[in-house]
């Protein structure tokens, strides 16, 4: 138990810690402290100022963290945002309080804590023991100095010390973790009763009245958001295939009897044998016995070849084989080479002489027989000639997509010197916000999303060049956007969207359908909350239309909405059943609450060895933030 609260105590401070203060990317603290500018202020820690510079530099750094860690997913709109620039800000502010912090209070991390945090790091560790070349490669792999990561152990290390009294100040009360516990493990066995919407919006009518209020009332919940009509160039294998020439007949042949193999089937033996060994040392009378022993074999094997399978378990020396009817599987030429010429030897199915093979002897048995074919290049020709050209448009690709990136570097004012160049059609792809892409009801015919090509601004990479200043803003053509090794893509803005809320009349159906679905919402929950007075009122009947009885908690029902779930786990259940209703998004259901258990023991383990570290770090973390915002005007920040 003291082992379970001290490891929990070390994950609350770690979260602590990065929950805190910021990650620097490993800018090194000596860095951000050094910096000198008299750039606009931003903030101020007594006599130190957080500038816009050291902000724009980290903040950069900390973007490019995330785009490592996110590759293809990550999403610049979602990253860069007001919200998460503040919280930026106010990381800065409080790494600096606490370094002051550190300072005033003597707060240090020595070399020998340094060294014993990183050798205790499980990331670099080998089979449970710390590696240097582990740490090596990571520092190479993240382009960081030994010196910079060192510095930022040190800095987390000096920190801990200042955030270690509010991780051991976190404690809560048994009968609180008690009660969470049942809370979160207890199951109770339910049946719902759904009133969809659907069953009621055919019945539900409109008005123009109702229709023009809803607009002028909800209207912008219907804007459009700023989207883009871009240009593009994709240079893939098939755009290399268009510029390979035709491939000759003599090309044909000649690629056809270099890899003549590859369209060829091989012979395959089925094979059994008997493996007679001669003894270490046999003399001449020894050896002739053996001789004599093996032909008996192979005589009676021939003669009877269906009892080949109790010879070899008689007479085998080969314990491998010799209870699995002497078999060496399905072989082709090669398999076992020192009998190839036995094996092959056979016209048909049978058994050979013995073979002497090293201090042994083989009798042989062919089973079957898959005889060998090769392909005629008449029936063929078609699939030889797309190999060769494959391979050639390969080739291709490779220059065109260096001559790409030099023409895209040499003029970025059009896309169709490239494309004329290259031999590319410039394609369109409309609807192209900065969170995805927009349907055809919302931007019209010509709306990228549905098509083949969609995957491409599907990526956040992508969308993120689209909306960069210099493609959106300057009109210029993107740089080579690398999709993979083979998919190359050049993007060009030929139309930039501003968000706005579209005329009723283009989305009149669509208010019409959003008001049926409002009132149809409405009716179907008028109708349960009648049905739900009854029940109450007088209990459930035989047939109530109630769906078969599931057992839910909220541990186990995370397919559950949040707040259907807390609906019946928050229900009073003191006498049994009880009823309760709610909002849903299909419309409206009540819950018929049957039975009440506690969870099992599995349960209760997950939530003391998982759930309980979290909800004590967050307490912690409230605790802290607490803590440096007491510190923060101790420190005088502006």
């Amino acid at each position: 138990m003291l082992e379970i609260i001290r490891t929990h105590r070390r994950i609350i401070l770690a979260l602590l810690i990065v929950l805190v203060v910021p990650s620097f990317v490993f800018f090194g603290v000596a860095d951000y402290q050094s910096f000198v500018s008299n750039d606009v202020k931003l903030a101020s820690v007594k006599d130190t100022n957080i500038t816009q510079e050291q902000f724009n530099l980290t903040w950069r750094n900390r973007l490019d963290q995330m785009r490592m860690e996110a590759g293809q997913n990550f999403d610049i709109s979602k990253a860069d945002t007001p919200a998460n620039r503040k919280a930026w800000l106010d990381q800065l502010i409080n790494t600096q309080v606490l370094q002051q912090e550190m300072i005033e209070g003597h707060f240090n991390a020595t070399d020998s804590m340094v060294r014993q945090a990183i050798a205790s790091d499980p990331q670099f560790h080998d089979n449970g023991v710390y590696s240097y070349q582990k740490y090596n490669e990571f520092l190479s792999a993240n382009n960081i100095r030994d010196i910079d990561y060192e510095a930022y152990v040190r800095q987390n290390e000096a920190f801990s010390h200042v955030l270690e009294p509010i991780a051991q100040s976190v404690s809560l009360p048994g009968k609180t973790l008690d009660l969470l516990q049942t809370a979160m493990i207890q199951e109770r066995t339910v049946r719902l009763r759904e009133f969809e919407t659907s069953a009621y919006i055919q019945d539900i009518s409109v008005t123009e009245d109702e229709v023009v209020q809803w607009y002028d009332k909800n209207g912008k919940a219907l804007e459009i958001p700023q989207y883009v009509n871009a240009q593009y160039l994709i240079l893939n294998q098939d755009a290399a295939l268009k510029g390979v020439a035709d491939v000759s007949d003599e090309d044909i042949n000649t690629y056809y009897q270099s890899n003549i193999a590859k369209y060829s089937k091989t012979e395959r033996r089925q094979v059994n044998h008997i493996q007679i060994k001669l003894p270490e040392s046999a003399d001449a009378a020894t050896q002739e016995e053996t001789l004599k022993k093996a032909q008996d074999v192979a005589a009676q094997a021939k003669e009877n070849p269906a009892r080949f399978s109790a010879l070899a378990k008689q007479y085998s020396d080969d314990v491998g084989t010799r209870n699995l009817d002497g078999s060496l599987g399905l072989l082709a030429k090669g398999d076992i080479p020192a009998l190839d010429e036995a094996i092959f030897s056979l016209a048909e199915p049978g058994v050979t002489d013995p073979v002497k093979v090293g201090n042994s002897y083989h009798i042989i048995q062919v089973v079957k027989i898959d005889a060998g074919s090769v392909q005629a290049l008449a029936d063929i020709k078609n699939e030889v000639e797309q190999e060769i050209r494959l391979q050639l448009a390969a080739e291709k690709f490779a220059d065109l997509a260096t001559r790409m990136t030099q023409l895209v570097n040499d003029d970025r004012a059009s896309l169709q010197p490239v494309a004329d160049e290259l031999q590319l059609d410039i394609k369109n792809a409309n609807g192209i916000a900065r969170d995805g892409l927009l349907s055809e009801q919302q931007v019209g015919a010509g709306a990228v999303i549905g098509s083949t090509d969609a995957k491409y601004f599907e990526s956040p990479r992508v969308r993120e060049v689209l909306f960069s200043d210099e493609v959106l803003k300057q009109k210029l053509n993107s740089g080579v956007i690398e999709i993979s090794p083979s998919e190359f893509l050049v993007v060009r803005v030929e139309q930039d969207v501003p968000a706005a809320v579209p005329p009723l009349d283009k989305v009149k159906a669509v208010v019409e359908n959003n008001l049926k679905t409002e009132k149809a919402q409405q009716q179907a929950k008028e109708v349960g909350l009648e049905e739900l007075k009854m029940l109450q009122e007088h209990g459930v009947a035989a047939d109530t239309g109630f769906d078969q009885e599931i057992v839910v908690s909220r541990l186990s029902s995370n397919q559950w909405p949040a707040d259907v779930l807390n609906t019946v786990m928050n229900a009073p259940v003191d006498k049994l059943p009880v009823f309760t209703g709610i909002e849903t998004p299909n419309g409206y259901a009540i819950v018929q609450i049957e039975k009440v258990s506690e969870g099992n023991p599995e349960m209760k383990t997950i939530f003391t060895q998982f759930l309980q570290p979290g909800i004590e770090a967050g307490v912690a973390l409230e605790v802290a933030k607490g803590v440096t915002s007491s510190l923060r005007k101790a420190h005088e920040v502006q």
